[in-house]
């Protein structure tokens, strides 16, 4: 997606309003990459600073994502704000009040969004993803996705799993180098 800023570019402080509709390459986020199966809509402003044009935008989109807790494959619909600077070389720094802006390279005579807007996407994806926020994810026990059948194990908290000692004994450690007791760590 891109926008052709050849009517502003040389007018500080003149501005174009924009929307467009197109797709964004899938995002690599760790060991994963973030599929983007249907297009995007960025809708803004780009205005002229004399030496680039800073763009804000709103993004609409959808994102598919794997849950956290039970790894089956969902579509969440995301929306947000983003702004950036587009400039010939977007490696020149800009003043102090300027520094919390993202800068992009302006190509030619046109602003193209997909960076902008790839940045801001992966600041707004969920740290753990959940398919819905009742998720039961999986017994820690047997491996049954909690979601779609009952498991056959004992009732929680007759026998405590390896996880269930590991992170009690880290709790307990925690408190230790906290100065607090474990009753302290352990409440909700």
């Amino acid at each position: 997606m891109k926008i052709n800023v050849s009517d502003i570019i040389e007018q500080p402080g003149a501005s174009i309003p924009f929307s467009e509709t197109g797709s964004i390459e899938p995002l690599a986020d760790g060991n994963e990459d973030i599929m983007l199966p249907a297009p995007f809509t960025v809708e803004g402003v780009a205005t002229s600073t004399g030496e680039g044009v800073y763009v804000q935008a709103n993004v609409k989109g959808t994102v598919r994502l794997t849950c956290s807790r039970c790894l089956s494959s969902f579509d969440l619909m995301v929306e947000f704000d983003c702004e950036g600077r587009f400039v010939s070389d977007p490696d020149v720094p800009m003043s102090d009040e300027e520094d919390d802006i993202e800068s992009f390279a302006l190509v030619g005579e046109y602003c193209v969004l997909d960076d902008m807007v790839q940045h801001e996407l992966l600041l707004n994806i969920p740290m753990k993803p959940l398919c819905k926020p009742e998720c039961k994810g999986f017994c820690e026990v047997c491996g049954a996705n909690l979601n779609e059948e009952p498991c056959q194990c004992d009732a929680p908290g007759t026998q405590a799993t390896l996880f269930g000692r590991k992170l009690l004994e880290a709790l307990e450690e925690r408190g230790k180098d906290n100065g607090s007791s474990k009753e302290e760590d352990l409440q909700v």
